[in-house]
């Protein structure tokens, strides 16, 4: 499974990006995890095979356009939950992750 991640700047989604990983490893899920900024979002979908692109809470103000760049690319796209952002968040948002994916 190999995920985008983006955030404002790419720097607070690398603990997430930790978390996810984490916890997809726990469960036997091979995952990676790309820690970006909103900017770079286009670039990285052109440049990589992503299964699906996540959205910081934060960045909220750029979910429209990350969401139609995500939705040109064929990839889905998920908003993160505030509550969910957070290193202990790991798990719900691998269910948040899997149930998009499936």
């Amino acid at each position: 499974m190999n995920v985008l991640l983006s955030c404002s700047g790419g720097m607070s989604s690398s603990l997430i990006a930790e978390a996810i990983k984490d916890e997809a490893e726990k469960n036997g899920i091979t995952a990676v995890v790309d820690a970006t900024g909103t900017e770079e979002v286009g670039d990285d979908l052109n440049n990589g095979s992503y299964d699906v692109v996540l959205l910081a809470p934060q960045a909220v103000y750029r979910k429209d356009a990350i969401e139609a760049e995500a939705k040109d690319h064929g990839v889905p796209f998920i908003m993160i939950p505030r509550d969910l952002y957070n290193p202990l968040g790991g798990p719900k948002l691998l269910e948040l992750i899997q149930a998009e994916l499936n």
